[in-house]
């Protein structure tokens, strides 16, 4: 006997409308396979978070990204900052891809375009707690590998306590400020201001795969 899909469709409607965690079940197990569907795309093509973003920066530029108290910023905004933090990075000659770079900073968007810059150029960032101090913090450090620094301004006191054991590890230091009279520690605010904004080759991060770490992410446990 045959049933038109119509006949069917409405069968099968029934039965869900009637059972309705069966309804509820089929469309978790839909989801599920189209997440993972999707998770083995960026698999087989290296399909990263900053792909992602650069995808949202062509298909909606204007969308505000960021709110942050009287400020907002655009994907595109985000997109140019980032270019310049990753091109201040690399004309400054410390880092390249691979490099693990420590950002000592609190809640600002600054955070964003140094990590998405850093992206850009096959950095992974390693994200340190704005609280730690002293030992805490070049525990952190040792723990990342990092062979750079980025801190704010208002955390140089706690950079200046522990600049002889960086020193001591050739780690270069940056402070995020347009100037920094401090030896053995350069500004970067300048530099960033300085670079262009003009798009990151991908071939900058063409050894970046999967497995490649984004950041390192610190718990509050993480340093004892």
């Amino acid at each position: 006997m045959y049933m038109s899909p119509v006949c069917a469709a409405l069968i099968v409607c029934g039965v869900l409308l009637r059972h309705s965690y069966l309804f509820q079940d089929v469309l978790y197990v839909l989801d599920k396979i189209k997440r993972r569907r999707f998770a083995l795309k960026c698999m087989q093509t290296n399909y990263s978070i900053l792909d992602r973003f650069l995808e949202l920066v062509k298909t909606q530029p204007q969308k505000t990204l960021i709110y942050f108290t009287d400020e907002m910023f655009t994907y595109r905004d985000a997109d140019v900052l980032s270019n310049r933090a990753a091109r201040a990075f690399l004309q400054a000659g410390c880092v390249k891809e691979g490099d693990t770079v420590a950002l000592f900073l609190g809640n600002q968007p600054m955070f964003l375009w140094l990590w998405l810059g850093l992206l850009k150029i096959g950095c992974p960032g390693a994200l340190l707690n704005s609280n730690i101090r002293s030992k805490s913090l070049l525990h952190c450090l040792n723990c990342s590998g990092a062979t750079t620094l980025v801190a704010a301004e208002d955390l140089l006191d706690a950079v200046k306590e522990v600049l002889p054991h960086l020193h001591e590890q050739q780690i270069t230091i940056f402070i995020l400020a347009d100037r920094c009279e401090t030896a053995g520690v350069e500004s970067f605010i300048d530099k960033m201001n300085q670079a262009s904004s003009e798009p990151i080759p991908k071939e900058l991060r063409s050894h970046v795969t999967m497995q490649s770490p984004a950041a390192y992410i610190y718990t509050s446990g993480t340093t004892g």
